[in-house]
């Protein structure tokens, strides 16, 4: 019965999905309602749309546009291709139209609107098309979040909401293959990409180049065709950008009137087959050189063919605990490495919240798609051969493993400890050593890691502690150290002062080394504490409410937050960071979170475990509750001891900087001879 009840969820899932991404667009109306767009004295992108006749859907897609503003600035410039019918845009305010006799195809009327433009980027606009929200701004984003940036293009959609393109892939012997085929909603054309080119009905590009010179269309491509190709290649292989796509911004074309020039159906089929083949001729060497005879395989050639796999139990959440952000660091820094990255989580949906960040990074995040779909489908469709796979935490290993191993005839296996479980139980044991439960999961945890460890090419430990303490069980030579990722979010001097700040914090999800260090602070060290001075509040950030009674919630100078998406502010309005975790493993990123907004910190020696952090420097560590007591009141009231404390928090973060993660990586590269 779970089998089928399963099968038929997923059915009405697929179903939904369906329904969700179709529609369809009417044809323009004959209506010529007034349409004001705002006055910019300075836009930063000027929006380009030439027109041959068509008035209404000229109009209709300048309707768009005013629906779905964007929040960027911008001006409009409608470019007229010499319409042999009459037009009236009288009625329309906040746009520029430019009439020249002597524009007679799509290449004259760009370069006549990329001279007259006033934006810092160029973004070309077919008049047959309505654009949906975002359609501006998330173009704009791929440039402000990658350095290599020539040209974005858009998701296109036909009147229906069938995938119209996703970009353009060159393949070998200059087979031209639009990217579609698949359903707009598949995870394959759901993430940003690096593409040959993308198509001049929705593209943004920078006005000038790198020396300050126009970026124009060559006019030797006669109407349309293959200028926009011709535009990307010379944007990748002369200027050293890389043309994107990006499925954030969505575009409906209606397909069947997209031409904005005044030829006919035999001249425009002329016209492409000339400007094909000055396209190959012209790019020949280019051209030449592309070996690849699959769309997966060109994208890939983007990212110098080096495919990274990570799995992990659910799409990392940032914004919830240390581990999950440690991850989305490792996995970002694979990507600014410019590897093609791939992330794969157990029945993942694609209205999951925390997809849509992995994607606008450039990573492909896998959910359910298909009625008979499941990860080995996806991976026969893009046949990586000899990926990395990264594997964080036991429980992903023992989940994904044999999966792997049945998808892929080889690849490098990275296992991420993240923490020693076995290691994080084995000394849980050594509090409450007649719990059964806690036993149990120390041999279940104990076994998997053994074998993940003898199985994996490169094992991660998180400290150098781990590391020394999995010499038993792994060669030494396999093993590298990958900690938690952290580096300065505010200036110190920014900061709030001493006197400006009030209160305790403790932040922790329901791990229960947090749990039982809330208890422990509540029950052993408050009381003490509050002997010196009783108005001092302990708050506690983090998931953890249910954990505990309403009478412990109750407690007048214990505060419980629930879950904040944005801690920053905690960090900045609290006085003292305390951690008196009591057992656990791996490396505390509450700890290193204080640190990245200097925040002084009291912990216990477990929760500074693998931090290379000095006892009186970095922090104050204690062991008992009225040493920790006694250590908290003193940083909470003496400024002088406070200050001293905080003015040495960078120094604690040098170990765990984003530099010393990338130089990690190379080792890793190193290991498995991977260049």
């Amino acid at each position: 019965m779970g089998v089928i009840s399963a099968f038929l969820r997923r059915n009405k899932q697929i179903a939904e999905l369906d329904k969700a991404h179709s529609f369809q667009v009417s044809e323009p109306n004959t209506e010529r309602n007034p349409i004001h767009f705002p006055s910019v004295e300075e836009p930063l992108v000027s929006i380009l749309i030439s027109f041959h006749n068509s008035e209404m859907y000229t109009r209709k897609c300048l309707q768009s546009i005013l629906k779905n503003l964007p929040k960027n600035t911008f001006e409009i410039l409608l470019i007229d291709i010499n319409s042999s019918e009459a037009v009236d845009f009288t009625n329309i305010t906040g746009v520029t139209l430019i009439q020249n006799p002597a524009l007679h195809d799509f290449v004259q009327a760009t370069n006549q609107g990329i001279h007259q433009a006033r934006g810092e980027y160029i973004y070309l606009l077919n008049s047959s098309t309505i654009v949906r929200e975002g359609f501006l701004d998330e173009l704009l984003h791929v440039f402000e979040t990658n350095n290599d940036v020539g040209a974005v293009g858009s998701m296109l959609l036909d009147s229906t909401g069938k995938l119209y393109a996703a970009g353009t892939a060159v393949l070998k012997n200059a087979k031209i293959t639009p990217i579609k085929g698949v359903k707009s909603y598949f995870p394959q054309v759901n993430y940003t990409y690096k593409v040959d080119y993308c198509s001049a009905h929705s593209l943004l590009f920078k006005k000038k180049d790198i020396h300050g010179d126009l970026n124009l269309l060559d006019d030797a491509f006669s109407l349309s065709s293959f200028a926009d190709a011709d535009l990307c290649f010379r944007l990748k292989y002369n200027q050293g950008r890389s043309t994107y796509y990006t499925p954030f911004s969505k575009v409906v074309c209606y397909t069947k009137n997209t031409s904005n020039e005044n030829v006919s159906h035999s001249v425009r089929n002329k016209s492409f087959s000339k400007n094909l083949e000055l396209f190959k001729q012209k790019w020949k060497r280019q051209i030449e050189a592309i070996k690849s005879t699959s769309i997966h395989h060109r994208i890939l050639d983007f990212y110098d063919g080096r495919p990274m796999i990570f799995f992990n139990d659910q799409v990392p959440q940032y914004d919830n605990n240390s581990g999950e952000l440690r991850l989305t660091e490792i996995i970002k820094a694979y990507k600014e490495l410019n590897y093609h990255v791939t992330l794969v989580t157990l029945d993942n949906t694609i209205y999951n919240a925390y997809n849509a960040y992995f994607q606008k990074l450039g990573i492909a995040v896998l959910y359910i798609n298909r009625r008979h779909s499941n990860i080995s489908d996806y991976f026969k469709t893009v046949n990586y051969v000899n990926p990395i796979i990264w594997m964080h935490s036991a429980t992903t290993f023992n989940r994904f493993y044999e999966t792997a191993r049945k998808i892929f005839k080889t690849f490098s296996l990275i296992f991420d400890m993240v923490d020693i479980h076995h290691l994080r139980y084995k000394r849980e044991l050594e509090l409450f050593p007649r719990d059964l439960g806690i036993q149990q999961a120390y041999e279940t945890y104990l076994e998997i890691e053994t074998r993940a460890s003898l199985l994996a090419d490169i094992v991660i430990p998180i400290s150098d502690q781990e590391k020394q303490y999995m010499q038993s069980f792994s060669p030494e030579e396999k093993m590298l150290v990958i900690s938690n990722v952290h580096y300065p979010k505010v200036n110190v001097q920014e900061t709030p002062k001493f006197e400006d700040r009030t209160g305790l914090l403790f932040i922790g999800s329901r791990h229960t080394p947090n749990i039982d260090a809330i208890n422990y602070m509540i029950d052993e060290i408050m009381p003490i504490i509050w002997k010196t001075d009783n108005t001092i509040k302990l708050h506690i950030v983090g998931n953890v409410a249910q954990c505990f009674s309403e009478d412990r919630k109750s407690i007048s100078n214990v505060i419980f937050h629930g879950f904040v998406p944005e801690v920053s502010s905690y960090f900045l309005k609290h006085r003292v960071m305390v951690a008196p975790l009591r057992y656990g493993a791996g490396v505390k990123g509450k700890i290193g979170q204080a640190l990245e907004y200097h925040l002084p910190v009291v912990s216990s020696s477990i929760g500074a475990e693998g931090m290379h952090l000095v006892d009186g420097r970095h922090i104050l560590v204690a062991e008992n509750p009225e040493d920790f007591a006694k250590k908290t009141i003193s940083l909470y009231t003496d400024e002088k001891i406070w200050k001293e404390i905080q003015e040495n928090s960078m120094s604690g973060l040098k170990p765990f900087s984003k530099e010393v993660l990338h130089e990690k990586i190379k080792q890793i590269e190193e290991i498995l001879k991977y260049e």
